[in-house]
């Protein structure tokens, strides 16, 4: 990535980067652990040290995985679906404030299924829905809209920007995959959702190419790539 870079676009990942969602994904994994038989049941402070460490599947031996992976996961949609409040991140209002007042096209682009009108409705809840200019949501409930690639492509055609020129803001190793998929000239990933912040800085396969650890960050890392003085502590392409 060259040092100086000025983007266009900064598109966002909701669930874990904007929203708070450990609520939702404790209670999932906790209702997937039971319907498979694993015991003791699940407790938020084994949840907590389990992310902590890195252990997504909680314990699991590989033979169980798969199945936990579909059942939580199908749990997790409807926590989402029900929970009519969103719970902002911190300092999430105030930096979506500041990129449209600089003029960047913005984006939700979700994992989340159903309709896109409804998100919006709960984004004006929490005072955020006029900060975005698209909020793309998927079809379908199978784990193939975990994959948004072709989402984020839509997402740059409906702003008349390149992919080059946008960025992507994501919580999880599959939301940096997505963005290297569409092309985009950047992804960032902030560690307040699953994933921890060791984890998105040394990934195997899917590195962010900046690691936050909060979304107070995003603007000062804007500045320095505009400026061509972005840090080698936070980029890791």
């Amino acid at each position: 990535m060259p040092a100086q870079r000025e983007f266009k676009a900064v598109f966002f990942d909701l669930d874990g980067t904007l929203v708070d969602i450990h609520g939702p994904l404790y209670n999932a994994a906790r209702s997937a652990l039971d319907d498979i038989g694993h015991d003791p049941p699940l407790t938020r402070e084994h949840y907590h040290r389990a992310l902590e460490s890195d252990d997504l599947y909680l314990g699991l031996p590989e033979e169980k995985r798969a199945e936990y992976t579909k059942l939580a996961f199908a749990y997790f949609l409807a926590e989402i679906d029900r929970t009519e409040r969103l719970e902002l991140l911190p300092h999430v209002h105030e930096t979506l404030a500041e990129l449209k007042r600089r003029g960047y096209a913005t984006a939700i682009v979700t994992s989340r299924p159903g309709d896109s009108q409804r998100l919006v409705e709960k984004l004006a809840m929490v005072g955020v829905a006029s900060y975005f200019d698209q909020v793309i949501t998927q079809t379908g409930t199978s784990m193939r809209i975990l994959d948004k690639t072709q989402s984020l492509k839509q997402a740059a055609i409906r702003a008349a920007v390149l992919p080059q020129a946008c960025m992507y803001v994501g919580d999880e190793p599959r939301d940096v995959m997505a963005a290297m998929n569409a092309g985009y000239g950047a992804s960032v990933a902030v560690s307040t959702g699953p994933a921890s912040f060791r984890l998105l800085s040394s990934h195997s396969q899917y590195r962010a190419d900046f690691v936050m650890r909060s979304m107070s960050e995003l603007i000062g890392l804007l500045e320095r790539l505009k400026g061509g003085t972005g840090t080698e502590a936070e980029e890791h392409s």
